[in-house]
């Protein structure tokens, strides 16, 4: 399940199908097809360099996290107090478990909620709103939203050492000849069939704690309320964090989690 860098198939996609009650689009192939309640093989991707040789990521201090999500939209408006809701065309409702975390589409301050449960018969979603500290607010109708099955998980870097022979006949020993990010699947990973989204997060970690606003306060720029920071807006790095750099460079790789009626009882 090895993925390599560049493949333009990744995002063909046709903007005048509509995706099923899985979330998947006809003629759109995915990046990753796995059974229901799988979890091997591990998905790896292959990483390279500008000029096309393994990317070093042989740093101590660089640690990998993996997110995977689906999409959905909302069927009809809904206020800051509602705690139920029900999903356009109910696509995307059977891609959800208790415990998923919804984050809806808005680039500044997104509300974040917490799926609680559901009424099977009428397809509704029951959700703890302004969860992990953030404010409910009103959203409209069709508004888009990810939900989350797995945000910021632990994922692997494979660094493959081999003997090279050089040009002269000479023996280089332990060179770098392939980086493999990798995400070993966890059982609720797989738990619903669909189409889902997978990225990868690579931190570069700092080897002594240092501010992350070492540059000073920059006096002209306002936010609205002016007592948000960038914090609170995402903007930050986070605590001990030098830089961060996701793969791909598109929304994701697509994962095709294919039914399967033998889960285990």
């Amino acid at each position: 399940m090895d993925v390599q860098l560049g493949l333009s198939s990744f995002y063909n996609t046709d903007c005048n199908k509509c995706p099923d009650e899985f979330g998947c689009i006809s003629g759109v192939c995915a990046d990753v097809l796995i059974k229901r309640h799988d979890t091997k093989p591990p998905f790896k991707y292959v990483v390279y360099d500008s000029d096309n040789s393994p990317l070093d990521l042989t740093d101590t201090t660089l640690v990998l996290e993996a997110s995977i999500w689906s999409k959905a939209k909302l069927k009809a408006a809904i206020d800051a107090d509602d705690t139920y809701f029900q999903l356009a065309d109910n696509i995307g409702f059977q891609q959800i478990i208790t415990g998923d975390i919804i984050v809806m589409d808005r680039v500044r301050l997104p509300e974040y909620m917490l799926v609680t449960g559901f009424d099977e018969t009428n397809c509704l979603i029951q959700v703890q709103r302004g969860y992990n500290g953030t404010e409910a607010s009103s959203w409209k109708k069709g508004t888009s939203m990810r939900v989350f099955r797995t945000m910021g998980a632990p994922a692997v870097i494979e660094s493959v050492l081999s003997d090279v022979i050089q040009e002269d006949g000479s023996t280089a020993t332990d060179q770098l000849v392939e980086t493999r990010l990798v995400y070993n699947w966890e059982p609720q990973d797989t738990c619903t069939p669909g189409c889902y989204w997978l990225e990868f997060k690579l931190l570069k970690m700092t080897e002594v704690e240092m501010s992350m606003l070492s540059t000073g306060e920059i006096s002209n720029i306002s936010f609205t309320p002016s007592t948000l920071s960038n914090a609170d807006f995402g903007c930050c790095l986070g605590d001990d964090v030098e830089w961060v750099r996701r793969f791909p460079h598109g929304e994701g790789f697509l994962v095709q989690i294919l039914d399967s009626p033998t889960k285990e009882i």
